[in-house]
């Protein structure tokens, strides 16, 4: 089986998005309009999650439910030196943090800029919701977003000839990592994503 697909990027496949229900655990679908292309993140995007099974429903673009992380980049406020500092992941922002400066050694109180924070725990790039389609290989976690990304990601896997051309640093296949390219782990991987498959669709029907 040859795989010569174009070289999509994740955020190809993150229109919809299978995430499971904050309040349910049910898989609720998290949508976002238009599709946007852009690297890494889709700007300017409507999104919205709604679960068809409890109702929940969420929508906007400030209605984060992951973590955040804040940063300190300015002056320093005695002797003008650039102050960096960053703060441990919360989900409680607070406005300002008390920061020394390695030259002078004074310390002072500085504004907080938040950002949200993208761990490695697979969730929705949107509101930060743990992503539905998820399973394990080899204690590493193979995720996905919705059922086309999963035949995109299986076709490849499976593939014992993967064409290399128009592959850029932005595309999926470039970033996965090396366990799940390694030909070793083809029939294990093909497998559990068959497995994932089929329990979402029985769970969705």
């Amino acid at each position: 089986m040859k795989f010569n697909q174009p070289a999509y990027p994740t955020v190809y496949f993150s229109e919809n998005i299978w995430i499971t229900c904050p309040k349910c655990t049910e898989p609720a679908l998290v949508n976002s309009q238009p599709r946007k292309y852009s690297i890494p993140f889709p700007l300017n995007h409507q999104s919205k999650c709604t679960c068809g099974y409890c109702g929940f429903h969420q929508s906007g673009n400030d209605q984060w439910a992951g973590h955040l992380q804040g940063f300190v980049n300015q002056s320093c406020g005695h002797c003008g030196t650039k102050v960096c500092h960053s703060t441990e992941p919360t989900k409680k922002p607070y406005p300002n943090t008390k920061v020394t400066c390695e030259t002078c050694q004074q310390t002072r109180e500085y504004e907080i800029a938040w950002y949200r924070y993208i761990s490695n725990k697979p969730t929705d790039p949107y509101f930060g919701f743990d992503l539905w389609l998820q399973t394990d290989v080899k204690d590493n976690v193979l995720w996905l977003y919705n059922l086309e990304h999963l035949t995109y990601l299986r076709d490849y896997v499976s593939s014992k000839l993967r064409e290399d051309n128009s592959r850029h640093k932005y595309s999926m296949i470039t970033n996965l990592p090396q366990w799940v390219k390694s030909s070793k782990n083809r029939d294990l991987i093909v497998k559990k994503l068959n497995k994932l498959e089929e329990e979402f669709i029985k769970r969705i029907d």
